[in-house]
């Protein structure tokens, strides 16, 4: 007990001052300036990218808009838009700002969204982030299913903006490419997606089948995704210094390209449940975990659980993204939503492209 008060003695402050240990809701003084509408309606042109159709977005007119943006820009003392024949373009002051508005819009809708939540059933919007090919591929696919169990969960399926930053896409539920290490954040391997040369069966009718020796006579068609200086790539981008048909950033359309004969590609392993497709072996397996992610406080939420445990179970029930690599689909739901979606053959044959 001594020691303990000899301790004491030698702190400034003791437990009971409390009137210096306040919270900023305490503090009157603590406000920023009259400024939240103006600082919706920035939010609003940098996202629109023109006054008018922040003036859409905001059922506002466009004057009303530059008049907003005028005051901010007064009481900021520093200029954050300029006008342009074409739209708005953002100074890099005003660009800093949207970035952080983003940030903090999208908590206060989380907040919102938790606020709203109903205990007594399981109802709400969730957003999800998904790569456009595994959300054309299984998610999609797989909401009727969802709905048919939870009727009253809303999905907004988002076109996902970065594949490895969860704030930067701002949504609820995230399947990533890397994993995030935040104390705030829940992140979960839920399988792995398979990348591996693929052609149509009609390039290779045409060309024939290719081989490593061989690879230089035939056509390959690049992703810019792909065009990187880790070692992870350095396979498939050793194969295309002989040549490259084609590039394209479009996921969907990079699908499109290979599936209509154009070249070699280099596709996840779970396009093999198309029978326009065959695997093409020339050494080349690129292996990328996938991870489900969401902010810890966002799960609280009992849709945003469901919705994380639902796209959890469509890569995790389905062989394709299992960590050993398949060629062939199994008969999970999954795969099934996949069949039905593309009204494929509940059994589709063998594909290999040595066959």
């Amino acid at each position: 007990m001594d020691d303990d008060r000899s301790a004491a003695a030698g702190l400034p402050f003791g437990a009971d001052r409390s009137d210096l240990d306040r919270s900023p809701l305490e503090v009157e003084q603590l406000l920023s300036s009259n400024c939240w509408r103006e600082l919706r309606t920035f939010l609003a042109v940098a996202k629109g990218r023109s006054y008018a159709r922040a003036g859409e977005m905001l059922q506002m007119s466009a004057p009303t808009v530059s008049r907003d943006i005028k005051r901010l820009q007064s009481l900021f003392g520093s200029q954050l838009v300029i006008a342009t024949h074409s739209g708005t373009v953002l100074t890099s002051k005003g660009r800093e700002l949207a970035i952080h508005l983003a940030d903090l819009d999208f908590r206060l809708y989380s907040l919102a969204a938790n606020l709203r939540q109903e205990q007594s059933a399981i109802a709400g919007q969730v957003s999800v982030s998904v790569t456009s090919g595994l959300s054309v591929a299984f998610v999609a696919p797989a909401v009727a299913r969802l709905t048919r169990e939870h009727p009253r969960i809303r999905i907004d399926l988002k076109e996902q903006m970065s594949f490895l930053d969860l704030d930067k896409n701002q949504t609820d539920v995230m399947l990533g490419l890397m994993p995030i290490h935040r104390a705030d954040v829940h992140c979960e391997k839920v399988g792995v997606l398979h990348l591996i040369p693929v052609a149509a069966r009609s390039y290779i009718e045409a060309e024939g089948v290719p081989t490593r020796q061989g690879a230089h006579s035939h056509r390959f068609i690049q992703c810019s995704y792909y065009v990187s200086e880790t070692p992870f790539w350095q396979p498939w981008n050793d194969l295309l210094d002989s040549g490259t048909s084609h590039v394209c950033e479009n996921s969907l359309a990079y699908f499109s390209l290979i599936k209509s004969g154009a070249g070699i590609g280099l596709l996840g392993n779970y396009v093999l449940i198309e029978p326009h497709f065959v695997p093409v072996d020339l050494g080349v397996h690129l292996a990328m975990p996938l991870y489900v992610i969401a902010l810890r406080d966002r799960l609280r939420s009992k849709p945003v659980r469901v919705v994380l445990d639902w796209l959890r179970a469509i890569f995790t029930q389905n062989v394709f993204f299992a960590d050993r690599l398949n060629l062939t689909a199994g008969a999970s739901a999954p795969e099934n939503d996949f069949r039905a979606f593309f009204n494929l053959a509940p059994n589709p044959p063998s594909r290999a492209a040595n066959e």
